[in-house]
């Protein structure tokens, strides 16, 4: 879990409209991404509030592909998970 947060945080766009406006928020990204870290499925689970914000989390989550491989002994094939994309101004 580690490796894909810093993959998607390496990718992550602070968005300049939001910048520059001063909004921050969190969006909760809920996807699904196969053993060779393909990304199958992907949603917003909860809203920031800031369509910018949310917009920015969708496109993160494609640009980051392809993921960081589960791991061989890995329980399953797939990975369900919902992550945390914070945009914070001071960060």
């Amino acid at each position: 879990l580690g490796r894909l947060l810093a993959q998607l945080n390496r990718f992550k766009q602070y968005p300049r409209s939001a910048r520059q406006a001063h909004i921050e928020g969190v969006v909760q990204l809920h996807f699904v991404m196969d053993a060779q870290g393909k990304v199958l499925s992907f949603e917003i689970a909860k809203s920031s509030g800031r369509p910018v914000l949310d917009s920015e989390a969708l496109a993160l989550i494609q640009r980051a592909q392809p993921l960081p491989a589960l791991p061989a002994d890995y329980p399953t094939r797939s990975l369900d998970a919902v992550v945390s994309i914070e945009f914070h101004l001071d960060r």
